[in-house]
């Protein structure tokens, strides 16, 4: 009979491969795979991000370093393993690999794991520090990865930089004062942080020049990278699990691109309309859309762009066109109820009411093909509030 704490075990791995089959399907596929707590799984990487993060790191290592740079071997210290999931991709692209963890639970879960897919990974069950610089060579480039947990000690969320463990500031300085010491030293850092952070700030606090990449995956935002020693750069990623799209820019191209805004009056029916990508969004990369793809945008704070077709605008989103435009909510009841639509998608977007608070007012059951978007248009300051009635296109690609 098993003791309670086996059966709890038990569970765990039953509950655990049943809950990442999807999320992390190399290991669903590996007999004897061990899985930790739920809290540990709902907060690891998914695969295809752990993938990128592994392309990312061979991108950087193919990049002419300013020291060493005969030298192509690259060290990985992943500062803080968690279950291992980003330890495990991206130490294909490493000759050596350090795996550093507190929680000596979930560090003894990791390096079975490591052990039964054959990676030769040097696991340390110990806290990394920035005293913990002190012990390596950086003479052969290295990559420091590191993703500090976003909970306090009362299991709450945080997202300031500084309220972070391990503390990465300190860390960053740490490494600055190191460098003015040994001018042979070659790290990289490369800081996952949550998504919901202030990049721009985060790039004040830690000072230097980043390079940032906002990682979106089927259109949701899921992770946020910032890599130092970097040229200043943005990077939305969009990634599916067919393809992966990257939208580059710097926030001077952003901030002296020309937006063309919908002109006043202008007949909207018939044309189409583009949300970009999560990742665009969270870029920031809201002028530079219209100008990179001639899109008329609704308005200064409405992140929407028209064009008369459904042109390629070579970069993920969604596109609707338009059946017809509105002013009020009774208008669109009344033509709605004249077509026989009994269900409708409700999207707002810098409107005056919030999608819930307009849905209710339509008094029709979600989904559907048809869509409306309350928003603000009209190059005139702010935009007026206007209703869309949309269906829903596939962009085209090209």
């Amino acid at each position: 009979m098993l003791s309670d704490s086996d059966f709890r075990f038990a569970l765990q791995q039953i509950e655990g491969r049943q809950r990442t089959r999807d999320k992390l399907p190399t290991f669903a596929a590996i007999d004897g795979w061990l899985y930790p707590p739920r809290l540990n799984l709902e907060q690891c990487s998914s695969e295809r991000t752990a993938r990128f993060k592994a392309s990312l790191l061979s991108t950087l290592n193919s990049q002419p370093s300013t020291l060493n740079s005969q030298l192509s071997t690259l060290n990985l210290i992943d500062a803080t393993g968690g279950y291992g999931v980003d330890t495990f991709f991206m130490s294909e692209q490493a000759a050596e690999t350090y795996y550093f963890e507190q929680n000596t639970e979930l560090a003894a879960i990791a390096e079975n794991n490591f052990r039964l897919a054959g990676k030769s990974v040097h696991v340390h069950p110990e806290p990394f520090t920035a005293q913990t610089l002190s012990t390596f060579d950086f003479r052969l480039p290295t990559i420091i990865y590191l993703d500090p947990a976003r909970r306090d000690t009362h299991g709450g969320k945080v997202f300031r930089l500084e309220d972070c463990t391990p503390n990465v500031i300190d860390i960053v300085r740490h490494i600055r004062e190191m460098r003015a010491i040994r001018t042979d030293m070659n790290i990289r850092i490369v800081l996952k942080l949550s998504p919901m952070l202030d990049f721009h700030q985060a790039v004040r606090q830690l000072g230097g020049t980043w390079d940032t990449f906002v990682v979106s995956v089927n259109g949701e935002v899921k992770e946020l990278l910032l890599v130092s020693e970097g040229s200043g750069k943005v990077h939305a990623v969009m990634l599916s699990d067919e393809s992966e799209q990257v939208f580059t820019f710097t926030p001077d191209e952003e901030s002296r691109a020309e937006v063309q805004y919908l002109p006043a009056n202008m007949s909207l029916t018939g044309m189409h309309v583009y949300e970009p990508d999560a990742a665009l969004l969270k870029a920031g990369a809201f002028r530079l859309i219209s100008a990179r793809y001639r899109l008329m945008k609704a308005a200064l704070n409405t992140h929407l762009y028209f064009a008369d077709t459904n042109q390629a605008f070579d970069c993920k989103g969604r596109t609707w066109q338009i059946i017809a435009v509105y002013t009020r909510v009774k208008d669109v009841q009344r033509a709605l109820a004249c077509v026989g639509v009994t269900h409708i998608n409700v999207l707002a977007r810098n409107y005056v009411l919030p999608a819930d608070a307009l849905r209710k007012q339509f008094r029709l059951k979600d989904g559907g093909d048809d869509y409306i978007i309350g928003c603000r248009a009209g190059e005139a300051g702010a935009g007026q509030p206007i209703l869309l009635h949309c269906k829903r296109v596939e962009k085209v690609q090209g």
